[in-house]
This record gives C-alpha cells, sequence and structure tokens, in this order.
C-alpha cells in the first residue's frame, strides 16, 4: 500500500513538473519580449494563487505560486485602470509602447511553446523513435460484444485502410476511430490474403472500475474493441504474503488465461479475479516458452474494495516497431508533417464534438494532463518527449485562439486597435474579459469535475 502511495505521489509530482516546465518558456517567451521592448515587468510567477516561494532582482519579483496550472507576467501599465487619470502611460508601460511591440510581446509566449515542441521533435528524430515495422494493424484480440466482434472481424484479421485511407499504425487508427463515435466506419480487412470490405459503427469507450462497486468511466470517444498483439506480464515481484507469491508467480511472467479464458488486457484480469468472489482460479501462464499452471485464491481487499491477488502488471507488445533515425533534412520534414497533425489535432476534435462523435468526456483537463505525463514519464522518457511535445504546441495554439482572455484574444484586440487607429474602449473590453472569463472559469471547473472521475485510471 504504501509504494502504491508513493508510486502515485512521485506520478504526479513528475507530471507537476513537466507541466510546469511548459508554462515556464511560456511565461517566459512574454517576459523576454516584454524586456527587449523595455517594459517594466513587475513579476514573474510559475502558477496562481498564493505566493510560496519569491525573491527580487532589479525591478522584477520573480515567484512560484501555490496554484501550479498556470502562471503569469505581470507587467506595468498592463491594466488600463492603473494608470492615473489625467496621465498617459508611461515610457516603460506596456500601454505606451506600440502596437507591433505589444503584439510581440503577447505573440511570444505560444511562439515558444511551439518552437520548442518544433526543436524537440527534430532532436527526437535525428536520434531515433521506435516506429512500426508495418502500417497496417494486425489484430491480436477482439472483445467480446464489441462493435468488431459484431462486424464479424476476427484476432489475426489485417487493417489495411479505415474510410479508404491506408492505416498508419495504431495510433492514427485509434484517433480515426475515437472521433467517429456512432458514425460508419469502412474498414478494408484482409484474411487468409483475401481482402474483405467491412463497416463497423464505433461504440463509447467505457473502462471499468478499479472495484465492483463504482460505476464505469465513460470516455466520450469511440472503440470498437479491436486491440494489437499484446501481452499481460507481471510487472513486479507479488507482494509479500498474497496468493501470487504462494502459487510461485514470479515477475515477467504473462499471464495467458484465468480459468479457460485467454488473456489480452490487464482488464480482463481483474474482472475475473474479482468476478472470483475469493473462489479458487486457475491461472496459466507462460515462463520462459513454457506454459505453468497454477492455482490462487483471491483475497478481498478494502482499499480497492475488490478481490485481488497480489499482483501488478504491465504490457508487453510483440515486436512490431524498429528504430528509425533520420537525417538532419529527413527530421525537418518528419517535424513538420508531426507538428501540423499535432497543432490541427485540437481543431478535429472540436469539429467531431459538434458533430456529436465526440463527446465533452473526451476532453481532458489539468488534473488529467498532469496525471497522464507523470505516468508516461515513468513508463518511458522517449514517449514522454513525444507526449511533452504534443502538450506543448496544444499549450501554444489554444494561446493563440482569439478567445478575449487568452493571448490570441488579446492580438485580436491589437488588431482592431491597429485598424480602428484606437482601441476599444475600456467599457467594451471589459465586458467582452468578464464575459469570457465567467465563460473559462465554468469550463474549467466543469473540465476538473471530469478529470476527477477519470483520476482511478492513473492510480497504481
Amino acid at each position: 500500500m504504501i509504494s502504491s502511495i508513493l508510486n502515485n505521489l512521485l506520478m504526479f509530482i513528475l507530471g507537476l513538473l513537466a507541466l510546469s516546465f511548459l508554462v515556464t518558456i511560456h511565461e517566459l517567451g512574454h517576459f523576454i519580449v516584454a524586456k527587449w521592448n523595455k517594459v517594466r515587468v513587475n513579476t514573474f510567477s510559475v502558477g496562481f494563487g498564493k505566493k510560496l516561494f519569491r525573491f527580487k532582482k532589479g525591478e522584477t519579483e520573480y515567484c512560484i505560486s501555490a496554484i501550479p496550472f498556470g502562471g503569469y507576467v505581470a507587467m506595468a501599465g498592463e491594466n488600463p485602470d492603473s494608470i492615473e487619470d489625467g496621465k498617459g502611460p508611461s515610457q516603460d508601460d506596456f500601454l505606451g509602447k506600440s502596437v507591433g511591440a505589444r503584439a510581440a510581446i503577447a505573440f511570444a509566449g505560444p511562439f515558444v511553446n511551439i518552437a520548442f515542441a518544433f526543436i524537440l521533435l527534430i532532436f527526437l528524430y535525428m536520434v531515433g523513435v521506435q516506429e512500426p515495422d508495418n502500417k497496417n494493424l494486425i489484430i491480436g484480440f477482439v472483445a467480446k460484444n464489441s462493435s468488431a466482434e459484431i462486424a464479424g472481424i476476427q484476432p489475426g484479421d489485417t487493417i489495411t485502410a479505415i474510410n479508404g485511407k491506408e492505416t498508419q499504425g495504431w495510433d492514427d487508427f485509434r484517433e480515426q476511430i475515437g472521433v467517429s463515435l456512432g458514425a460508419d466506419v469502412m474498414l478494408e480487412v484482409h484474411r487468409g490474403g483475401e481482402p474483405l470490405a467491412i463497416k463497423v459503427v464505433p461504440q463509447e469507450l467505457v473502462i471499468p472500475a478499479a472495484d465492483s462497486t463504482s460505476d464505469p468511466i465513460k470516455m466520450g470517444i469511440g472503440d470498437i474493441g479491436i486491440y494489437p498483439r499484446n501481452r499481460v506480464i507481471v510487472r513486479l515481484p507479488p507482494k509479500e504474503g498474497s496468493a501470487a507469491q504462494k502459487a510461485g508467480i514470479m515477475r515477467g511472467d504473462t499471464i495467458f488465461e484465468i480459468n479457460g479464458e485467454h488473456i489480452s488486457r490487464y482488464e480482463e484480469v481483474v474482472r475475473l479475479i474479482d468476478g472470483s468472489k475469493g473462489a479458487e482460479v486457475n491461472v496459466t501462464l507462460l515462463r520462459d516458452g513454457k506454459k505453468v499452471d497454477v492455482k490462487m485464491t483471491p483475497a478481498y481487499n478494502e482499499e480497492f474494495k475488490r478481490y485481488i491477488v497480489g499482483i501488478q502488471m504491465g504490457y508487453v507488445m510483440f515486436s512490431e516497431t524498429h528504430l528509425v533515425r533520420r537525417g538532419p533534412i529527413e527530421a525537418f520534414e518528419k517535424t513538420c508533417a508531426t507538428s501540423w497533425k499535432m497543432t490541427t489535432s485540437i481543431f478535429r476534435y472540436f469539429k467531431r464534438l459538434f458533430q456529436g462523435q465526440v463527446k465533452v468526456d473526451a476532453f481532458s483537463g489539468p488534473v488529467s494532463i498532469v496525471a497522464v505525463m507523470g505516468n508516461v514519464w515513468m513508463s518511458g522518457f522517449q514517449d514522454f518527449l513525444m507526449l511533452l511535445a504534443l502538450i506543448s504546441i496544444n499549450l501554444g495554439v489554444m494561446n493563440l485562439l482569439p478567445l478575449a482572455i487568452t493571448d490570441g484574444g488579446l492580438l485580436l484586440f491589437l488588431g482592431i486597435e491597429k485598424v480602428r487607429g484606437k482601441p476599444l474602449s475600456l467599457k467594451t473590453q471589459s465586458v467582452i474579459q468578464n464575459v469570457a472569463a465567467a465563460f473559462f472559469i465554468s469550463f474549467f471547473v466543469f473540465i476538473t469535475i471530469l478529470d476527477f472521475g477519470k483520476i482511478s485510471l492513473f492510480l497504481k
């Protein structure tokens, strides 16, 4: 139990560090360009709320604040209300600078996030990343009563195209299925060398709760119930005194069958063990290429509110990838393609949201983002760097949207000021910003509530 708590705590600490880093470089972009334009910066803060740590150098106070999901650069004369009546902005005030200078300061934060992701991706593609040996998808498992099973898809089938376009690996396939909830999807499937055209309709992805008394977690995206060829392994030595240890289960064992039912997902192990209600279960393991049969009696655990045998599980994929290294030019070209896909992904999700093919449950807020980043960091550093690039680009793009309280909103106001020759009235700006703030605060609270409903997905 203690190790599990420490593991979860480490996951969230790593996630917070990663998110704080992206926020810091974003604010650093604003800060550097503000200083370059000789704007007086009063505060540079990573996080919001109460200042936990602070020091002052020159005219600027640097601090780390209590709420780590953001940050800010407080510039002199940034708010028109802060300027004394009858006096215009001074030369070192933000509002005392030209429209171009203010626009450069606003643009700098998102630009740094996007540029950082671009440079990181070039580095990764030059060092080498794991890519599929074959872009076609070989199915290892089809879930019972899933859309795929209903449509007639079988384990061992190979999917070569989706909606007339060649498959590009499992990640791309999952995204396309994920944004097609309730829609007809045409798959080209090869079975025994013969091509088949199969129509599937993705159902909403639902993850079983960690304990049998809680409701399953609805993810808001589509799923057809197919999985790549993989193995569920025992990731760590069994818990001392547990049923698994008594049965002789070892770290690295593959859980092949439970009570004669083939295992390809850890959720199936949880379901079958908890479903035993304490009755003895027959487990077939794979160890050093040989099958080993053992019997175990699950015990009820008060912490998880279900029957367990004392193991932690993980996945091992069949070797269907290889390391690809690229030269500088190839890495640049690949980065451009990947960056464009990452940049436009959020718009694809919003489009499908309005079409009803994605639900709002699919969106993640700060709690889920921190948990995912920490979890991926602990699983593999290269995967974490790819995720860091994805979130950095999306952070930059979201901040460029003309949504009043974002950097893009400020750029929109500055554009209007440039065209009109004067800014919008303070009253008009205030109304727009207050409405936008009310909307985003409500949306933030709503998404955060959804996040806490998903948090059990990341806890060990």
